[in-house]
């Protein structure tokens, strides 16, 4: 009973002391270094399991770390969003280890493997403490922690275009975090206390004292995290970063890294400050018009590009703005439905960033006009591509379509119908940037109507069709996840 009362501390504790072993068996035996991070992932998936059985059966799990308990010791904090965050990490991340496994090889120097899988490690480990802390004290550490490893995964192919583009990350990551700082010595300095519950007990007392820091407070966390965030316009480290890392890389920081900021920032927002505040500030409107620059520039950008990996990376700054859209139109239904895309954008832009490796690994293929013939060269990986691009349009019986039909409802709801326009018009750009690759693969003349078996390992391949098989699940049965999120969004709307 003891060791599962320390199970929400154990779950962070573990994967850090396997980072802290792993460095040594990358300068001598780095061929076990795969192992050891598929370990731990498993480790940190059963023990994430468990934890999300006894949330769905109604408990809050709460952590004093060393029996100090708050607001003076680390709270470790696990609600409904803190656990489907923790069987998204795990589970994605296990999976993309699996494809790892092989492709990496083909992507980065034989020397720097066992390292890419310590920073790897270390970074899963990190974003499952900012998914579970509940202070902004260790909010701020897992937040460094997490750019460190993000930007050792894109630096770890060894190129110029690697190393420039994670100094950039590296350098815009660096200015977020002062932001974050000064927001959070702000609240320190109004409240005198650092744990979530007590700032916002604190701020209920005395926010009305200070108008003008209250707002100047929240626009700085919405520049710090938004920049790690890549919400747009604040959003020009990613297409490189994402474009020039390793395909495994690229998915956990497309699909999940981003994902952990924005949960930060929804926690700061609605568990510190309160949606009173987050309204009578004008933040919210700042995040509508935010999230609508987004979700027209990302996709305008993304079209434009030849670059495959660089396509999905700009497409990823335009789901996120469907993601901050649900947060800015405020209501129940439209939060809940960005938390939903939360998921369903992380299996869709894993699938989509595996699968381009495969083609790479494959064909050496990087430009979305180098596709003709491989729906039938690689049918698995193309029909699983191609199941997350219908899915990206928002085609029924796929995931996104649930996220931009609720989104559609959300804005309706917010009394903001022409929201409704703006993500019909984003879908159609959708289209515009992923039918030509998917019509290229099946249709294009120079394709040979004879289908082969895709020549990658089927240690890549599982994890591909896995994805897509998600993204289908998603799309037909959403139902119990949405209830299971909505008992965390109403917790703080009502």
């Amino acid at each position: 009973m003891q060791y599962l009362e320390m199970l929400p501390f154990l779950l962070i504790l573990l994967p850090l002391c396997i980072c802290f072993v792993m460095p040594m068996f990358a300068r001598w035996k780095s061929e076990v270094c795969p192992y050891l991070a598929l370990g731990a992932t498993v480790l940190a998936l059963i023990m994430s399991v468990m934890l999300t059985v006894q949330v769905a059966g109604g408990e809050l799990l709460s952590y004093a770390a060393g029996g100090w308990l708050p607001p003076w010791g680390i709270e470790i904090f696990i609600d409904e969003l803190a656990a489907m965050m923790l069987l998204l990490l795990c589970g994605t991340c296990l999976f993309v280890l699996l494809f790892s496994y092989r492709s990496l090889p083909k992507e980065i120097p034989p020397p720097a493997a066992g390292w890419y899988y310590t920073l790897f490690v270390l970074t899963l480990a990190a974003m499952m403490g900012m998914t579970v802390t509940n202070d902004l004290f260790n909010l701020y550490v897992m937040v460094e922690i997490v750019a460190i490893g993000s930007c050792g995964l894109v630096v770890a192919k060894g190129e110029r275009l690697s190393t420039e583009a994670s100094l950039r990350y590296l350098m815009l990551s660096t200015l977020g975090s002062g932001f974050l700082l000064f927001a959070i010595a702000f609240l320190y300095q109004v409240t005198g206390n650092l744990n979530y519950p007590y700032v916002a007990t604190e701020l209920l007392r005395v926010g009305e004292d200070y108008p003008f820091l209250m707002w100047a407070t929240m626009s700085f966390f919405t520049v710090g995290l938004g920049v790690k965030a890549a919400l747009f316009p604040m959003h020009i480290w990613l297409p490189d970063a994402h474009s020039s890392a390793p395909s495994p890389s690229s998915a956990v920081l497309s699909g999940l890294v981003v994902k952990v900021y924005i949960v930060a920032q929804l926690r700061i927002y609605f568990e510190v400050f309160g949606f009173d505040v987050f309204h009578e500030t004008y933040m919210r409107y700042l995040i509508l018009f935010l999230a609508a620059l987004a979700m027209l520039g990302g996709s305008l950008f993304a079209f434009v590009q030849l670059d495959l990996k660089r396509r999905l990376a700009y497409s990823t700054v335009a789901q996120i703005g469907y993601i901050f859209l649900g947060f800015g139109l405020g209501t129940v239904w439209g939060i809940k439905i960005a938390l939903l895309h939360i998921i369903i954008h992380a299996f869709m832009k894993i699938c989509l960033f595996l699968s381009a490796g495969a083609v790479y690994y494959q064909t050496g293929r990087k430009k979305v006009t180098h596709f003709s013939g491989l729906g039938y060269q690689m049918p698995v990986t193309m029909a699983a591509f191609t199941i997350a691009s219908l899915s990206m349009v928002g085609i029924p019986l796929f995931g996104g379509f649930i996220t931009k039909y609720g989104l559609a409802l959300g804005s309706l709801e917010a009394d903001n119908p022409y929201f409704v326009v703006l993500i019909v018009l984003s879908g159609l750009l959708n289209a515009a940037y992923y039918f030509p690759i998917i019509w290229q693969a099946y249709f294009t003349s120079g394709a040979e109507m004879k289908f082969f078996m895709d020549k990658v390992p089927v240690t890549m391949l599982i994890p591909i069709a896995i994805m897509a098989l998600g993204v289908i699940y998603m799309g037909i049965f959403p139902g119990s996840i949405l209830e299971f999120l909505e008992r965390y969004v109403l917790r703080y709307l009502l």
